[in-house]
């Protein structure tokens, strides 16, 4: 299975995974032409898309969602509270509402506890977990965890900056609750606990204004020592990866 990182940040969220000749997108927070340029500059068809997989019904991930699937005529998984949640942002698609483990084509898709502060949830595809926009980590995320190869997690933002940084105090208190997001010291402390395993960790979902490429790194090498992981751009594409 290959994993192409097409967007990650508070900017843009989008991921494509790749098993025999299925091609799904997991969230797609870009707009539609964005989306299929990075997508080509990984040597990527947008056009081999066979369904795009929603987390949750904030616009950072699904804005590119109606376009691209009205577009190439893809059809669209979410659970029904995501969609009653979005359904006026994504316009006239056609739905297919999931609550347990689902499959396209050579992909079987679990979907995994999360915490936010709308309904939402990661996912497990084969020995791969997809885990953003969670305040905490949740019990599922531990029990399933040891049981993959590779994950993408967030690794949002940096306690300090988002402690002396720009945003009003109500915006702070919810990106620091358990319905808010993972901090670097969190997604770090995770992996250093439960995912010692891992042969890929990336660290996904960075905040613009609370963290930095390089605090994320300071912050993963001081919890996890030598271990291989990746710095998710929320500039570019970040690129395509074997997993298992």
């Amino acid at each position: 299975m290959e994993l192409s990182i097409i967007a990650s940040g508070s900017n843009g969220n989008c991921y494509l995974l790749q098993s025999g000749k299925t091609s799904v997108l997991f969230d797609a927070g870009k707009s539609c032409r964005e989306t299929a340029e990075r997508m080509a500059a990984l040597g990527k068809d947008i056009r081999e898309v066979k369904g795009i997989v929603l987390s949750h019904a904030h616009g950072d991930h699904y804005r590119g969602i109606g376009p691209i699937a009205r577009r190439l005529g893809i059809p669209v998984y979410v659970r029904k509270p995501v969609y009653l949640a979005c359904r006026q942002g994504l316009g006239p698609v056609d739905v297919r509402h999931f609550e347990d483990a689902f499959r396209i084509g050579d992909l079987e898709i679990l979907p995994i506890e999360t915490s936010h502060d709308v309904a939402s949830c990661g996912f497990v595809v084969g020995r791969f977990g997809i885990f953003t926009d969670t305040g905490c980590v949740t019990v599922q995320m531990r029990e399933i965890i040891s049981d993959l190869d590779a994950v993408l997690i967030e690794s949002n933002y940096d306690e300090r900056m988002l402690k002396t940084g720009p945003y009003p105090l109500h915006l702070k208190e919810r990106i620091a609750s358990d319905r808010g997001h993972l901090s670097n010291e969190d997604a770090s402390d995770f992996i250093r606990r439960y995912g010692d395993h891992l042969s890929q960790v990336f660290l996904a979902h960075l905040s613009e204004t609370n963290n930095s490429a390089d605090k994320v790194r300071e912050t993963f090498e001081s919890f996890n020592e030598d271990r291989p992981y990746v710095v998710c751009s929320r500039f570019r594409q970040t690129g395509t990866f074997r997993i298992a």
